[in-house]
């Protein structure tokens, strides 16, 4: 069955067959972009015409948030699993060094890179020289002479994946612009996965994580950078949606 919310396709497959998906995505000769949407993402959706249409043509969609999944149940009545982006980072760094893919991540600081950088090479051995790390200013595509140095080091490394991670939407729109000059076959922006693969930030506990309760251990461990995300604009946004059946 085909589940949509504002008119965007979400992914309702298992784990396994998505990574079969994603085993297939990599065999084309296409650059396609996956989108790990949560609640705050399909909000954005709502008033920014430029994300959603980069939401609407995404090769996959995935059901990242407890929000997401929550909107899918109400409206079709039916339960699907979440896929997030800490669960699409190491797959996808799996398959990379299972078949010899080369990965470029774009985006957070340079300490957490380096602490990402490190740990990839211990454990992927096979990526140790398939493996491009790029910590850029922040907003840097707003430099058009630093933005076009970065855009040609990925194209001259040639991936075939690229994570971004600098914030939503900017990192979902800057691959949508770049993705097809790096001829990359799978991109996705993966928000902050980079802090919690380094260790920087701690993951909430494995009890939130089946509860859909992700989003309260984040709070509690953010509350002045997350409270107006969270309770100010997500939290209304999904209660409003349901009494309206706005979705």
């Amino acid at each position: 069955m085909n589940y949509q919310l504002n008119n965007i396709n979400i992914y309702s497959n298992s784990i396994n067959e998505f990574e079969l998906d994603l085993l297939n995505i990599l065999k084309e000769n296409k650059s396609r972009q996956i989108i790990t949407l949560n609640l705050d993402f399909l909000r954005n959706t709502k008033f920014n015409d430029e994300f959603r249409n980069i939401c609407e043509s995404s090769k996959l969609v995935l059901p990242d948030g407890a929000g997401i999944t929550f909107l899918i149940r109400a409206k079709y009545n039916t339960t699907i699993n979440r896929i997030t982006g800490n669960d699409v980072f190491p797959l996808l760094l799996k398959i990379a060094n299972d078949n010899n893919y080369r990965v470029a991540l774009i985006g957070s600081t340079p300490s957490v890179l380096d602490k990402v950088e490190i740990k990839i090479k211990k454990i992927y051995r096979n990526l140790s020289h398939n493996l491009l790390c790029i910590s850029p200013k922040y907003h840097f595509e707003k430099d058009e002479t630093i933005n076009l140095k970065i855009v040609n080091e990925i194209k001259s490394f040639k991936p075939d994946i690229v994570f971004t991670a600098l914030g939503s939407p900017r990192q979902e729109i800057w691959l949508y612009k770049n993705m097809n000059l790096f001829q990359s076959k799978i991109n996705v922006g993966v928000g902050a996965v980079f802090d919690f693969y380094s260790g920087e930030k701690k993951r909430s506990p494995i009890f939130f994580q089946n509860f859909g309760l992700e989003w309260l251990w984040r709070l509690t461990t953010e509350p002045i950078r997350l409270f107006k995300r969270y309770i100010l604009l997500d939290l209304p946004f999904l209660i409003k949606s349901i009494l309206l059946k706005n979705y």
